[in-house]
């Protein structure tokens, strides 16, 4: 058999957005050897599941997609990667239908392997071979991997045991892949990894000095950075973001909790006050940022003492949006193993009361752009509307034709419906 083959291929993608670039990275290599990618409900000949164990919630999800897939066509070759494939692979393999088992150190080799699963022949393209990979598809908002891996060993994550050693992908092969999709238009890219603020650790460089070299792209739209830890926010990324034209304002900071004491359980390495302060001097030397962030409620030992704390520096803050996740213990992680676990009832309980201030705080971020102008990344139509996300990483929706998807346009906004904006393209 040779790459010409007719082969249908499927990729469904839980969890990060390191994920959802490898994803597109696998995609892109099977395109390149002439297989169609179809929807995963569609019958295919190789499903992918490129699955998540961050939480029980994610491990849970993973065994039903690779079931799904089962169903869908038994004969097909059922591949599954990602995280959950290293942190409980006998547990994948238990299920009856799966072809092949592979951990993130195989995903640069998983379309190769998946032709030699099914016998033919074809030349993968990767750095071993001094030619690049494939390149994702061109999309509104381009997710860009410069970094992987992660030494922080929070106690209720397994991400650490299952990405390994720190890593940073080389300055040239990322100025060349930004420069890629600037000249093909991509009005937004999205720098990721799983410790991004940690990109050229044990090099003499880092995330400010890559940032600084990107921003000189020329037709370079906008760049937004993914996930970044507080302590890495240093002055020099503050004064290119306060400065820069082509960062956006948005930054996502995990706080994860706003009891000290959880923190430190947590293992997570800064205090709340500091935190606050750092949000706040933040919040005063970049106009109009964003600062989103990460809760965890239902902590083992989360006392309503500890919780009502949370509730306050998170008002007290005044984040633009919240993700909130109850606790779920991972087999293999120290807070596993802790007293003091919370009752689901609880969770459930926290959980809402976190989210509903979380809606009200971003209903209030959004209200201060009423009558003001918005960069506008627009990415689809939504019925009547055009819909796009701010620089500052609000929702917001506009008339106008479909010849402005995929480009950044100024917006002066109207009126607020929830934490969505409505505006007219000016």
């Amino acid at each position: 058999m040779n790459a010409k083959t007719s082969i249908a291929f499927s990729i469904h993608t839980l969890g990060c957005k390191v994920n959802q670039y490898e994803s597109e990275r696998i995609a892109a290599e099977l395109g390149a050897f002439g297989w169609e990618m179809v929807p995963f409900s569609s019958r295919a000949d190789v499903y992918i599941i490129n699955s998540c164990t961050v939480t029980a919630v994610a491990g849970h999800k993973s065994r039903q997609l690779i079931r799904r897939a089962v169903r869908n066509n038994p004969g097909a070759r059922v591949v599954v990667t990602g995280c959950y494939a290293d942190s409980d692979r006998a547990a994948i393999e238990a299920i009856e239908g799966v072809s092949l088992v592979l951990g993130n150190d195989d995903k640069d080799r998983l379309p190769l392997l998946i032709a030699q699963e099914l016998g033919i022949d074809v030349e993968l393209r990767t750095r071993t071979t001094g030619e690049p990979a494939p390149s994702p598809a061109v999309h509104t908002r381009a997710l860009v991997k410069i970094q992987d891996g992660c030494d922080q060993f929070c106690s209720y994550c397994i991400v650490p045991h299952v990405r390994g050693e720190l890593w940073s992908r080389p300055e040239a092969e990322i100025i060349a892949e930004v420069t890629r999709l600037a000249r093909e238009g991509t009005p937004e890219i999205v720098l990721t990894g799983i410790h991004l603020g940690l990109y050229g650790a044990g090099h003499d460089t880092g995330l400010a000095d890559l940032l600084a070299k990107l921003v000189e792209i020329e037709g370079l739209g906008r760049i937004r950075l993914s996930s970044i830890e507080l302590r890495e926010v240093t002055p020099e990324l503050v004064e290119l973001i306060a400065t820069s034209p082509k960062l956006c304002k948005h930054l996502h900071i995990p706080l994860q909790h706003g009891s000290n004491a959880v923190l430190a359980a947590m293992n997570r390495h800064y205090t709340v006050e500091e935190f606050a302060e750092r949000a706040h001097y933040l919040a005063s030397a970049v106009d109009d940022i964003a600062l989103t962030t990460d809760i965890i409620v239902g902590f083992p030992g989360e006392t309503d003492a500890d919780f009502e704390r949370t509730m306050d520096i998170v008002g007290s803050i005044g984040f633009s949006r919240l993700h909130v996740f109850k606790f779920s213990p991972r087999k293999g992680t120290p807070a596993a193993g802790l007293g003091g676990q919370i009752p689901k009832d609880v969770k459930e309980k926290r959980s809402a009361e976190l989210i509903a201030l979380g809606e009200d705080l971003a209903a209030r971020f959004a209200s201060r752009y009423i009558g003001k102008e918005l960069s506008v990344s627009i990415e689809r139509r939504q019925g009547e509307y055009l819909s796009g996300m701010s620089d500052n990483y609000i929702r917001v929706r506009c008339a106008g034709s479909d010849e402005l998807i995929g480009k950044l346009a100024r917006v002066r906004i109207e009126k607020r419906e929830n934490a969505r904006l409505f505006g007219e393209v000016v």
